[in-house]
């Protein structure tokens, strides 16, 4: 973990997972994420809990293919440390398994066949914090040689052709400009200046044109788009 940058800033990171290699893999995921920090691994239900007493990480990843009862953890880390977020890491053969987990606490799933960016972004957005810096514009609004024109400090209210092609609305692609900010639908409607009504009714439309199902969801086709990116923290 020596390439791990230090900075109080960073959402910390700690992994449980009895498979060295998949260990390794999610170490190397976090190399070089100035957002990120990894600061522990534990291969046993003991391990982890002593891990999570001692340095209350922000987010714990659960690998869910371990010989330990997955769902006595996250219980005990729920009650124990009920801050830390939790991860579940599993395959697409368990994940039609995992629906009911978010109710015993899990925070966020992510699947093993899913790029390193997947998981990077559902940290993010599992700990309520803005993942975006960048915000490709529309490509009407490119300038000659593809490069995107910027308005100064404000902030970008078009998307990149590729995500357009769902024919997403100027509001709702500021709905989710919003989302990408960690926003909840009250704070979506004063920004906008609109009622919550209105604004689960653009979520609504949203999920159907994008065919997602939840916040999460969304934020990372997003980021598969190229709409959303993640980014430092200022």
């Amino acid at each position: 973990m020596s390439g791990l940058h230090h900075n109080s800033a960073q959402m910390t990171v700690a992994i449980v997972s009895t498979n060295h290699l998949v260990r390794i893999g999610l170490e190397a995921a976090l190399i070089g994420q100035q957002q990120m920090r990894l600061i522990g691994e534990a291969a046993s239900a003991r391990e982890a809990m002593t891990l999570v007493v001692r340095e209350q990480p922000h987010v714990l990843i659960v690998e869910r293919e371990t010989n330990f009862d997955v769902r006595a953890l996250i219980r005990t880390v729920k009650t124990s440390v009920p801050a830390t977020r939790i991860i579940l890491l599993t395959s697409a053969e368990d994940n039609s398994h995992s629906g009911g987990s978010v109710s015993c606490g899990i925070d966020g799933i992510v699947l093993t066949i899913q790029p390193a960016v997947v998981l990077l972004a559902t940290i993010s957005h599992v700990c309520g914090l803005p993942a975006t810096t960048t915000v490709y514009q529309h490509s009407a609004q490119r300038r000659p040689g593809g490069a995107a024109e910027t308005s100064g400090g404000d902030p970008p209210q078009c998307v990149s052709a590729q995500f357009s092609g769902a024919f997403l609305t100027g509001r709702e692609e500021e709905i989710i400009l919003l989302i990408g900010q960690a926003l909840s639908n009250k704070d979506i409607a004063e920004r906008l200046c609109i009622s919550s009504i209105t604004v689960r009714h653009h979520l609504t439309s949203i999920f159907g044109k994008l065919d997602v199902h939840n916040r999460q969801q969304l934020l990372l086709r997003a980021y598969e788009y190229g709409f959303l990116k993640l980014g430092t923290q200022h």
